[in-house]
């Protein structure tokens, strides 16, 4: 049985958050409300598709507001900007590091510690914008450097590095019922939303709160048309009236586009 293990994949230190807090409305246009919109220059620097799952690290964070996983999304702006959840962890101006993870089987691991994967590094220096950047391709058992990286170890990165990605996601439902004395302890949504972005039961999902800032691992139960429930420790996490955004993932290689889908509260949105 083949083994993986998580490895970091890419990192930017120093980014600087230009836009940040509570969410105050809807993003415009088909743009997504939640997630680390990221402008494209950057993104291409960093070694970052839109839809990669990144874990996001406030520098100078307490030991309960740290770190939180998110996901890039495109900024139309050209700025950084913490969307929806993530806009109640991060405000305009914080310093964060941003980092990626790759599954790594057996012989990837062997290529990673023979130095021959690279690992992508974009420094910042504090304060400064993300233009002036710095590019290290970090190798294990060699100095840093930015060197014009082989071809062959270009297909080799993509065949064995594989991006954590979006797969599914449903946003702006309300959450209209709760039981805390469930057992259960699942984030139930319509059943028919779930069909359209391939979710199924027993999927496992992040539940981003949008109203009160926060996310969190569960998995998926359909329910009936317009019925929008947290049982369980989720019914604390998401009580009456929270939007919330749900989301899950999947290891692919390449980019991956994910199935979205908008929604008034409990019913798509038309297109």
């Amino acid at each position: 049985m083949s083994i993986t293990t998580s490895c970091k994949r890419s990192a930017i230190h120093n980014l600087r958050v230009d836009v940040g807090g509570p969410a105050t409305g809807p993003v415009t246009g088909q743009g997504i409300n939640e997630g680390l919109a990221l402008p494209e220059e950057l993104r291409i620097a960093s070694d970052l598709v839109i839809g990669e799952s990144i874990i996001v690290a406030l520098i100078g964070g307490d030991n309960r507001q740290n770190r939180v996983r998110t996901f890039v999304v495109p900024s139309e702006t050209d700025e950084v900007e913490a969307r929806g959840s993530l806009g109640h962890f991060l405000s305009s101006g914080d310093l964060v590091c941003v980092i990626s993870e790759t599954r790594l089987d057996e012989a990837g691991q062997r290529l990673h510690r023979s130095g021959d994967l690279h690992i992508v590094d974009y420094g910042i220096v504090p304060g400064e914008g993300f233009k002036g950047g710095t590019l290290k391709h970090e190798r294990l058992g060699r100095p840093d450097e930015v060197v014009d990286t082989p071809s062959e170890e270009s297909l080799l990165r993509d065949a064995l590095m594989p991006r954590v990605m979006l797969n599914s996601l449903v946003t702006g439902l309300v959450v209209n019922d709760t039981n805390d004395n469930c057992l259960l302890g699942s984030a139930e949504i319509p059943g028919g939303l779930m069909d359209r972005v391939g979710m199924s039961r027993h999927t496992m999902v992040t539940v981003y709160n949008a109203t009160g800032g926060g996310c969190t691992d569960t998995y998926a139960v359909p329910m009936p048309p317009g019925v929008v429930m947290t049982t369980g420790a989720m019914a604390g996490f998401a009580p009456l009236g929270t939007q919330v955004h749900v989301a899950s993932f999947v290891v692919a290689n390449g980019n991956h586009p994910a199935s979205i889908v908008h929604t008034d509260g409990t019913d798509a949105l038309s297109a």
